[in-house]
């Protein structure tokens, strides 16, 4: 009898035990899109991580997403925290998206200014 009760009350521990695991750990709840994109704006920093982050989604919008969604989801987990905009550019270009980004190339010459590059 001392048996049976060791064992059924080993039995109830181990099950405490997994149930407590089970809420211990969080939910992981899936980003939206929107919240992805919204936490990628917030974390990258330069001035042009506004024009190439538009630009990005513009153009490559559900190839961009999932890459935007894995730099989230380092940034949430702490391993990502802030972000440079030409590294942003980098990651992009690695994966194979080429975002063009506006560029003027300004001279001046005996004070007079030229423009190339531009309109």
């Amino acid at each position: 009898m001392d048996e049976i009760d060791n064992i059924l009350r080993k039995k109830a521990l181990e099950l405490a035990k997994t149930q407590l695991r089970e809420v211990a750990q969080p939910q992981r709840k899936t980003l939206t899109d929107e919240e992805v994109i919204r936490i990628v704006r917030q974390i990258t920093k330069g001035d042009r991580a506004e024009e190439i982050i538009n630009n990005a989604l513009e153009l490559y919008k559900p190839y961009v997403l999932p890459l935007f969604r894995k730099i989230a989801e380092l940034h949430l987990q702490g391993v990502i925290k802030e972000l440079a905009d030409y590294e942003l550019y980098q990651m992009l270009l690695r994966a194979g998206l080429r975002v063009p980004v506006k560029t003027e190339v300004r001279i001046v010459r005996h004070g007079r200014e030229y423009k190339l590059g531009g309109d």
